[in-house]
C-alpha cells in the first residue's frame, strides 16, 4: 500500500490518465443499462416450486400475466357509452391482430404528407377520417408529442412518423393473446345436437362489431349478458344491494413473452388516458411493472441529486474547504460511473432494489474521503514541516492502509450477500461491495495524487491568525467531550445501559415477521394501491392461486363425481364463512361444462349446474364445435383450464384484498394451509393436487430471505471478527469488534419488531449494512487507541487522544451516512423508505458503539490490543498488520 501511494504522489499526472482512461472505458456501459421490474428477478430461479410454477404456465398459459379493468362510464347502456367502449376495444384489439398490409398501407400513406409540409393537426386528421383507428393512434400521439399544438412543420412529423413507426412494430409483436370483453365475450348455445360459440355482440362482413343502439337492441344485449352466469366477476359485475350490472369489466391477457411487453403495456395505458368518459380503472402485474419502472426512474432522477447536496454540506461543515469538497465528490463521481457502467457491460439491470445502489455508494463511498482528507488536515503541520511530497507520503501512509482494510471488511459484508437464493439480493451485495472497493481504490488514488499538486492551504476550520492556531471548540468536538467522560468516568453506567437496550431490543426481535408482498411496495396514496383495491372489490382480485388438481386419471376431468368435487371446493373457498381466504373469484373447467348443461337445456338457469351421467359430460365435449388453433388436442377455451389428457384441471383462485388489507406473505402461508387441510379431507380417491401461483413464489421468497438473513449475518460476523483478530493478532479485539455491531443490528431488528416492520427484500439487506459499514469505525478507533497504548498512554489518556482524533472523522462520517440514507425517504417505494430510516438509526447505533460502547467496554475491560511479544503461528502466517505494512506505519 505504501508503494501505490508514493505512486500517487509523485506522478500524481500519470494516475490522472490511469483514472480517465478507466472512466472512458467503463462510462459507455451505462448506457447498456436497462431497468427490470418483472417479479422473476426476486424470485428463487432454482427453487423446485419455482421451476414447478413455470411447468404450469407452458401447460396452461400465463394466467398471472394479464389486465383487469373496469369500464364504468355515467350510463352503462346508453348507445354513446357503448360505442365509447367499443373504439377503445378496437385500439387494444391492433397488439392482438396486426394486419401486415394495412398498417404498411397506413404508414406509407402518412410518409406521402411529409412532403406537404407543414400541416395543421386538423388537416392532417381530416386526412384520414375514412380510418377511424388510425385517426386515433395520431391524435394520441400529437398530443404527447406536441400537447395542444396545431401547425405541424417537417420536423415534428418527422417525429411523429418515428413514433407511428414505433407503434408499428410493436404491433407487430401480437403481444395481447385475448381480449376478453362484454363485446368480445363468446356464449354457448345448444341447437340440432349441436353446441358451438356465439358473440355476445354480432359483427358484419367487414368483421366490425354491430353495437346495439335502439332500446330493444340494448336491451337484447342485456339479456344475454345477464344469461351465462360464469360471465359475473368476469365481463360485469352487479351491484350487490340492487343487483343492476354496475361495471364492464375487460380481461388483457398477454403471451408468454418478456421482449417488447413493458412496450405495449404502455401503449395500451396511453390509449387507456384518451377515454375518460369511460372512467376506467386497471390493473395486473403488468401494469403494475410499469408503475414500478416509472417509479425507479423518479428515484433515480431525485434520490441521487439530493444525497449528493446532503454530502456537500457534510463535507463543506467538515473540511470549510472547496477542495474538501470538489475532491471526495470527484471520487464518488467515478466511483459511482464505474459502478453503474460495469453493471451495464455485464448484462445487470436495475431493479427495484438496484435502484437504491448509486445512492447508497454515495453515502457509504463519501465515509473513505472524509477519513483521507481528515488525515491530511490533522497532519498539516507535520506536512508544512517536512516538505509536501515527504509530509503527504507520511500522512496518507498512516489513514489509506486503514481505509483500505475497512474498504475489505464492507467489500466482504456486501459480498455475503452474493450467497442469496434471490437474483435481486444477490445482485445487490455483489455490486454494492464491487462499489465500495472502487470508492476505497478512487479515494486512495485521486485525492493524495491531486494533493500533490494543489498548493499547501491551512484548513478553513482552524483560526486565523491565532498563534497556536488550535481549531475552533465546535458542536462536534463538545459532542466528543462528552463520550471521552462518559467512556472513561460513566463506563459502567454506559454498559449497562447498553445492555437493558440489548434486551429491549431482543424481546422486539422475536416479533419480527416477513412479508414479500409486492403490492406493499408502494404507497398507500398511489395509484397502484388504489386500483389494486377497486379491482378486488369489483372483480374479486387481479391474481391468486393456480390449484392444480389431479383427478389420477386420463379423462377424469369428465367425471360428474369430479367436477361436483370442484364445485363444493369453490363454494367453500368463496363462501362467507370462510372469508378470511380472501378469495374473491374462482375460475375452473367446471364453468364451461356448466354452460355447456345449460346451453342443452334450453338455457334453464336451473341446469346451470355439473350434469349427473358422464355420458352427457362426453357428448357435450364430442358435439362442441370449438377450435384449436395450436393443435394441442384441446379447445382454445379449455386451455387455461385442463391438460390435454383431461385429468388435470387448474383452479384459478383471485385472491381479494378486504378493506383495504393487504394479503401478506404471512397470511398466505394461513390461507393456503387452510386450503391444504380442507383438500387432504376432501379430496376424492387417486386424486392429489398442487397448489402454486405468484402468492406460493412470495412465500418462497419469504423463506429465502430468512434464510439468506441468518446466513449473512453469520458469515458477515464471522469474516470481520477473524479480519480483527488477525489484525491485531488478539482474541480480545475479535470480541470487541462484535460489541458496536452486534449492538447495532440487534437494535435494528429489535425497532422492526416493535414497531411491525416486516421483513422484505430491501430491509433483508441492513444487516450486511450495518456489519459493512459498522466495523469501519471500529477498526479506525481500535488501531487508534492500539497505537496511543504503544506509545505509552494509560487507559483513559488513549481512550481520550483516540476520540479526539478519530472521533471528529467518525461522527462526520456517520453524519454522511446518516443524513445520505435519510434521502430514502423520498423514495416511491415503502421498503426504501423503510430501509433509510432503519439505516440511518443503525448507522447512529454503530456511531455511539463504536465511540461510546466500544470505549466503555475497553474502559471496563482493560484489554491488550498490542501485538504478541512472541510469535504465534497465527502472527507468524496470518499476520494482516505485516502485510499491509500497518506495524511499520505506526
Amino acid at each position: 500500500m505504501n508503494h501505490f501511494i508514493g505512486f500517487c504522489i509523485k506522478r500524481p499526472i500519470t494516475v490522472f490518465l490511469i483514472l480517465a482512461a478507466l472512466t472512458a472505458i467503463l462510462a459507455p456501459g451505462m448506457l447498456r443499462l436497462e431497468i427490470d421490474n418483472s417479479i422473476e428477478t426476486m424470485m428463487p430461479q432454482n427453487d423446485p416450486k419455482y421451476i414447478y410454477y413455470n411447468h404450469i404456465k407452458d401447460i396452461y398459459g400465463d394466467n398471472g400475466k394479464f389486465i383487469v379493468m373496469a369500464v364504468s362510464p355515467e350510463n352503462l347502456f346508453s348507445r354513446e357509452s357503448l360505442k365509447e367502449f367499443d373504439r377503445l376495444i378496437t385500439d387494444i384489439e391492433a397488439f392482438q391482430d396486426f394486419n401486415r398490409n394495412r398498417e404498411k398501407k397506413r404508414i406509407a400513406e402518412f410518409i406521402s404528407l411529409l412532403s406537404k409540409s407543414p400541416i395543421t393537426s386538423n388537416a392532417l386528421l381530416k386526412r384520414f377520417a375514412d380510418d377511424p383507428p388510425f385517426q386515433r393512434t395520431i391524435a394520441r400521439k400529437i398530443h404527447k408529442l406536441f400537447g395542444e399544438i396545431d401547425r405541424l412543420p417537417q420536423d415534428r412529423l418527422k417525429r411523429l412518423k418515428n413514433e407511428l413507426v414505433r407503434v408499428y412494430e410493436l404491433k407487430r409483436q401480437e403481444l395481447v393473446d385475448e381480449v376478453i370483453s362484454p363485446l368480445t365475450a363468446e356464449d354457448i348455445k345448444g341447437e340440432a345436437d349441436v353446441l358451438e360459440t356465439y358473440h355476445l355482440i354480432e359483427t358484419n362482413r367487414a368483421g366490425d362489431r354491430i353495437i346495439p343502439e335502439t332500446a330493444s337492441e340494448i336491451h337484447r344485449f342485456k339479456q344475454r349478458l345477464l344469461r351465462n352466469p360464469a360471465f359475473k366477476k368476469m365481463i360485469y359485475t352487479r351491484d350487490a344491494s340492487t343487483g343492476e350490472i354496475t361495471d364492464y369489466g375487460v380481461l388483457i391477457k398477454f403471451k408468454d413473452q418478456e421482449t417488447h411487453r413493458d412496450s405495449v403495456v404502455r401503449e395500451l395505458m396511453s390509449i387507456f388516458e384518451r377515454y375518460p368518459s369511460l372512467n376506467l380503472t386497471y390493473t395486473g402485474m403488468p401494469v403494475v411493472y410499469v408503475w414500478s419502472v416509472d417509479f425507479i426512474r423518479v428515484d433515480f432522477t431525485t434520490l441521487v441529486p439530493l444525497v449528493i447536496l446532503v454530502v456537500i454540506a457534510i463535507f463543506y461543515f467538515n473540511f470549510r474547504s472547496v477542495r474538501g469538497v470538489l475532491l471526495p465528490m470527484l471520487s464518488l463521481t467515478l466511483a459511482e460511473t464505474w459502478m453503474l457502467g460495469l453493471m451495464g457491460y455485464l448484462g445487470y439491470k436495475i431493479t427495484v432494489m438496484a435502484s437504491s445502489l448509486p445512492t447508497l455508494l454515495i453515502a457509504v463511498g463519501s465515509s473513505y474521503a472524509i477519513h483521507i482528507l481528515n488525515q491530511y488536515y490533522n497532519d498539516f503541520d507535520v506536512i508544512s514541516r517536512k516538505g509536501k511530497e515527504k509530509g503527504l507520503f507520511v500522512s496518507m501512509t498512516r489513514i489509506s492502509l486503514t481505509v483500505l482494510l475497512t474498504g475489505i471488511t464492507t467489500f466482504i459484508a456486501f459480498i455475503t450477500l452474493s450467497t442469496s437464493q434471490l437474483s435481486a439480493v444477490r445482485e445487490w451485495g455483489i455490486f454494492s461491495g464491487i462499489g465500495a472497493m472502487f470508492a476505497v481504490f478512487s479515494a486512495s488514488a485521486l485525492i493524495p495524487a491531486s494533493l500533490s499538486v494543489l498548493p499547501l492551504k491551512r484548513p478553513g476550520y482552524f483560526r486565523k491568525g491565532h498563534p497556536s492556531k488550535k481549531p475552533r471548540k465546535t458542536l462536534v468536538v463538545r459532542l466528543i467531550g462528552v463520550m471521552t467522560k462518559g467512556a472513561n468516568y460513566h463506563y459502567r453506567a454506559v454498559v449497562i445501559a447498553a445492555s437493558v437496550i440489548l434486551v429491549i431490543s431482543i424481546a422486539g426481535f422475536t416479533r419480527l415477521e416477513v412479508d414479500t408482498n409486492y403490492i406493499s411496495y408502494f404507497k398507500k396514496e398511489s395509484e397502484v394501491r388504489k386500483s389494486v383495491d377497486t379491482i378486488g372489490e369489483k372483480f374479486g382480485g387481479g391474481w391468486g392461486f393456480d390449484i392444480l388438481i389431479d383427478s389420477g386419471r386420463p379423462n377424469g376431468a369428465k367425471s360428474p363425481e369430479f367436477l361436483k368435487f370442484l364445485e363444493d371446493f369453490r363454494h367453500w373457498l368463496t363462501c362467507e364463512k370462510n372469508a378470511d381466504l380472501h378469495i374473491g373469484q374462482t375460475n375452473s373447467f367446471s364453468d364451461i361444462i356448466k354452460t355447456m348443461h345449460m346451453a342443452m337445456n334450453n338455457d334453464d338457469p336451473d341446469a346451470y349446474r355439473i350434469p349427473n351421467r358422464k355420458s352427457d359430460i362426453y357428448d357435450y365435449i364430442e358435439i362442441y364445435a370449438g377450435e384449436d388453433c395450436d393443435s394441442d388436442g384441446r379447445f382454445d377455451e379449455f386451455e387455461p383450464f385442463v391438460d390435454f389428457e383431461y385429468r388435470k384441471v387448474d383452479l384459478l383462485a383471485r385472491l381479494c384484498r378486504k378493506e383495504g388489507q393487504l394479503v401478506g406473505t404471512h397470511e398466505v402461508k394461513r390461507i393456503v394451509e387452510k386450503t391444504r387441510r380442507y383438500l387432504e379431507n376432501h379430496i376424492p380417491q387417486g386424486a392429489s393436487f398442487t397448489i402454486s401461483g405468484f402468492p406460493i413464489m412470495e412465500v418462497q421468497v419469504s423463506h429465502y430471505l430468512v434464510l439468506g438473513q441468518i446466513q449473512t449475518l453469520i458469515l458477515s460476523l464471522i469474516v470481520v471478527d477473524l479480519i480483527s483478530i488477525l489484525l491485531f493478532q488478539r482474541l480480545a479485539a475479535g470480541l470487541l469488534a462484535l460489541i458496536p455491531m452486534g449492538v447495532a443490528v440487534l437494535i435494528n431488528f429489535g425497532i422492526m419488531g416493535w414497531f411491525g416492520i416486516e421483513l422484505d427484500m430491501s430491509t433483508s439487506v441492513i444487516a450486511a449494512v450495518t456489519i459493512g459499514i459498522g466495523i469501519d469505525d471500529t477498526i479506525h478507533f481500535m488501531n487508534m487507541f492500539r497505537h496511543n497504548r504503544a506509545t505509552g498512554y494509560t487507559v483513559e489518556q488513549s481512550i481520550a487522544r483516540t476520540l479526539a482524533v478519530a472521533g471528529q472523522a467518525i461522527i462526520f462520517t456517520s453524519l454522511a451516512l446518516i443524513f445520505g440514507f435519510l434521502v430514502f425517504l423520498r423514495s416511491q417505494f415503502i421498503p426504501i423508505n423503510l430501509l433509510g430510516v432503519l439505516l440511518a438509526i443503525t448507522m447512529t447505533a454503530t456511531t455511539l458503539g463504536a465511540l461510546l460502547v466500544l470505549p466503555a467496554f475497553i474502559r471496563a475491560t482493560n484489554p491488550n490490543l498490542s501485538p504478541p511479544e512472541k510469535e504465534t503461528w497465527i502472527s507468524r502466517y496470518f499476520n494482516l498488520s505485516r502485510w499491509f505494512g500497518l506495524d511499520e506505519v505506526e
